[in-house]
């Protein structure tokens, strides 16, 4: 039997990195995490819960579809993936300012109604 050689490809495992979804939706789990150590910490620290979370935790998880929506529309095109993108950027706005006035009046650094 003669001596076979590997090639380089075959010594070394590939390496397939993650695609842009993926990573956006990675993203969107660290800005979860963060805001949930953060309100843990809080509900700790103070012994209650910190009212006005849910705009704030609406935010991520519209960003990420957001973000998703327009990665497919770049790659696919087609207006559904183009107005998805959209509507959701603007509701990950709108959540994110309404949860940080919220979570801002709970704290009592913005005058409340």
């Amino acid at each position: 039997m003669p001596d076979e050689k590997k090639t380089p490809e075959e010594q070394k495992p590939s390496y397939t990195p993650a695609s842009p979804e993926k990573r956006a939706l990675a993203w969107m789990g660290i800005v979860y995490m963060v805001i949930l150590v953060l309100l843990f910490t809080y509900n700790l620290a103070h012994g209650e819960p910190l009212h006005g979370g849910p705009g704030i935790l609406l935010a991520p998880g519209c960003g990420g579809l957001s973000a998703v929506a327009f990665l497919r529309y770049r790659a696919k095109g087609g207006w559904f993936h183009l107005a998805l993108g959209v509507v959701a950027a603007l509701l990950c706005l709108v959540t994110a300012v309404v949860g940080v006035i919220t979570v801002g009046i709970a704290l009592g650094l913005v005058g409340g109604v």
